[in-house]
């Protein structure tokens, strides 16, 4: 698919009870960006996501979806989002968005011409892209840390990027 500088595109990192996103104009143009959380006593998982899916696909009107490929999980979590992909696919499929799915392997791709070997690291190139995300870097992690909350946004917007990174008329 050819892109030119009109093109949005919606790009997400999914989690159990997370979704980041992050809606793109090109592959210079960072509009929106942002993350929803799955209330915990939500019992219905699925219908939430799909109903918030369907108010960023109207808001955004992209043309194309981009999602980060879930890792496997290991044994014996049973947390690895896969219900969640699946409302996901299903919003956009209702939308008739296409979508792309970008591996682990395409992602550290994108980013191999900076040198970079950590997430921390990558949200340091996305800040120098995109002034504007300054103010919501998280500090950098130390090792016994958890991951901070709103990783997930650099995260959606790795993906976006690595989506433009990929494509051939963008290099």
């Amino acid at each position: 698919m050819k892109h030119n500088d009109e093109t949005y595109i919606l790009a997400l990192d999914v989690r159990h009870s997370r979704i980041g996103y992050a809606l793109f104009a090109g592959p210079k143009q960072l509009l929106d960006w942002g993350a929803s959380t799955v209330p915990s006593q939500c019992i219905h998982r699925t219908s939430w996501v799909q109903q918030r899916m369907k108010s960023l696909l109207r808001h955004g009107s992209p043309v194309f979806l981009v999602v980060k490929q879930p890792r496997p999980a290991r044994p014996p979590a049973n947390a690895n989002g896969k219900p969640i992909i699946e409302a996901i696919l299903s919003a956009a499929k209702e939308y008739g968005i296409p979508i792309q799915l970008l591996s682990h392997d395409e992602m550290l791709s994108a980013f191999r011409i900076f040198n970079v070997r950590t997430k921390d690291d990558i949200a340091c190139v996305l800040v120098g892209m995109f002034p504007e995300l300054l103010i919501r870097l998280p500090p950098r992690r130390k090792k016994w840390q958890p991951e901070p909350h709103g990783m997930i946004v650099f995260d959606a917007i790795a993906t976006g990027f690595a989506y433009w990174r990929s494509s051939p008329s963008h290099e």
